[in-house]
């Protein structure tokens, strides 16, 4: 199973602040003590509603033994205060206009203990009120036991819970320095290598251990080292063969431009090179606090396990860890907006918007697009439609931005229809792409649109996802359209695809004037 950053960082936070928080320090305690309370309040009336019963038999039958032995069905609990049998009279008030209830206490265990006839619970004493009637006389049992088994029943369901929330803590500390690990280990690798690459040992590579994003950049930086080092002793070989062919002048001619060509490649291999160990530099910045954040956390769920620290100590330390495993999330998050935006942080000079003649711009783009292909490959040949609005006014832009998303897309096009013209067996089928602009509002619209293979519906909606490709292992990394949707994005723009699979493809990019 493949397991994003974006999943790790989750696993992190879901696993222990979502638990804790909500279920062990919150949920469980309350339902616990609810449970527990309501039970004893049952208990309680059940032993005062069984004594009443008893009194009013024996009063019934003139069983005044019997009260007693009622009386005493509940003296041998631990847990019992007090019992008070309450004789219940009917009297006038004093201006003899209406009847009032007149109590009193008529027998009360134990012996000599004051009880007030109206008594209620309170913080330490459950009371329960259960009545009788009979014809010689009428009352209520009054039963008053002590609430030291249900509080210490609370102190040990919140202990419990307290306990069981370090452990959550611990797991979630292990799982942060297990995360660390997972992407701080071969971020470090990778950038000792790209160090050494760039001072010029073509012999580093890095090995892949992790499915995620981490792992296949990684994989991307051995590609570029190997494509390097064959460029190198293809070089050196055209090299050696210039200098024993000098009565070869046409053949010595082709080499050269191969050479040449060569060159431009190795070159763009390099500032790849530097670009990778640049963007792991700039990873390993968040992740330092990811690290010294795990290490604080550990060393607060020490101080948290010291006898002489105080409860208020202990929530405060606890706060503290929770705060900590937030940063650790965020850090994390922030690592992964770094890996994102790989390209677009690869200048060392951020660009400034200046207005541009949009029009004029895409027709440089159109040419360094389709002869960039066609210097890789030769034989292609396709069909460009151009259809520009005469209308449109200069735009504000960071034109080199705008280049590369409009190079991208058309690299993307060209090699859409280039794969369609290897299977196609329709002979009135030719290839083509075709750009326009047009103006709606106060937007400019530019549409790049081909004939080519099509995107299947369902990685539709995964295309402008970082690392997401349809070509082939090592034809592409899969951050080409996710970093022309963060320009577009950074340009206050949208960019848009409508796609049907076999038939074609059209890219919008929507831009304000």
């Amino acid at each position: 199973m493949r397991v994003t950053l974006k999943s790790k960082i989750w696993l992190t936070v879901l696993s222990v602040v979502v638990m804790f928080a909500f279920f062990i320090l919150i949920y469980f305690p309350a339902q616990q003590e609810k449970y527990l309370l309501k039970n004893f309040n049952k208990e309680i009336q059940n032993l005062a509603n069984t004594v009443a019963l008893g009194v009013k038999i024996a009063i019934t039958e003139q069983n005044f033994e019997g009260v007693q032995t009622a009386i005493d069905f509940v003296k041998g609990d631990p847990h019992l205060n007090f019992i008070s049998m309450i004789q219940a009279d009917t009297i006038w008030n004093e201006k003899h206009t209406a009847f009032k209830i007149k109590k009193t206490l008529f027998k009360t265990f134990p012996e000599g203990k004051i009880v007030d006839v109206n008594q209620t619970s309170n913080d330490s004493i459950l009371v329960k009120e259960a009545l009788f009637y009979t014809s010689m006389m009428s009352g209520s049992i009054l039963l008053g036991f002590s609430k030291n088994e249900i509080i210490q029943s609370k102190k040990q369901i919140r202990f419990t819970a307290l306990i069981v929330s370090l452990m959550v803590f611990i797991i979630g500390i292990i799982i942060g320095f297990w995360l660390a690990r997972n992407i701080s280990v071969p971020v470090l690798a990778l950038r000792d290598a790209a160090n050494k690459v760039g001072e010029g040992d073509l012999t580093q590579r890095v090995s892949n251990y992790s499915h995620d994003e981490i792992g296949e950049l990684g994989q991307a930086f051995n590609r570029m080292v190997n494509d390097l080092e064959k460029a190198k002793e293809e070089i050196t070989a055209s090299n050696l063969a210039l200098a024993s062919a000098n009565d070869e002048l046409n053949n010595t001619l082709e080499n050269l431009k191969s050479t040449q060509a060569q060159l431009i490649q190795s070159e763009k291999m390099a500032s790849l090179g530097q670009l990778t160990a640049g963007i792991a530099h700039e990873i390993q910045n968040p992740l330092n606090f990811v690290n010294n954040f795990s290490e604080l956390s550990v060393e607060l769920i020490d101080d948290l396990e010291l006898e002489e620290t105080t409860e208020e100590d202990k929530k405060d330390i606890i706060k503290d860890i929770k705060s900590n495993l937030e940063k650790i999330a965020h850090h994390g998050k922030r690592a992964d907006r770094i890996v994102k935006g790989m390209l677009m942080h690869s200048r060392e000079q951020k660009g400034e918007k200046i207005l541009v003649k949009i029009n004029q711009q895409l027709e440089e783009d159109i040419t360094i697009a389709y002869h960039g292909l066609r210097a890789k490959n030769s034989g292609f040949q396709c069909d460009i439609l151009k259809d520009f609005d005469v209308n449109i006014d200069d735009i504000n832009i960071i034109p080199q931005d705008i280049n590369r998303v409009v190079i991208n897309l058309l690299n993307n096009a060209f090699y859409a229809v280039g794969e369609r013209l290897q299977s196609n067996t329709d002979l009135m089928w030719k290839p083509l792409v075709k750009i326009s602009t047009r103006h709606a509002s106060k937007n400019v619209i530019i549409s790049i649109e081909d004939n080519g293979t099509g995107i299947p519906d369902d990685v539709k909606e995964r295309i402008f996802n970082p690392f997401f490709t349809t070509k082939p292992t090592g034809e592409g990394t899969g951050l080409g359209l996710s970093i022309c949707y963060d320009i577009v994005k950074s340009h206050g723009g949208e960019i848009t695809v409508e796609s049907k699979y076999g038939t074609g493809t059209k890219f919008n990019i929507v831009l304000t004037i």
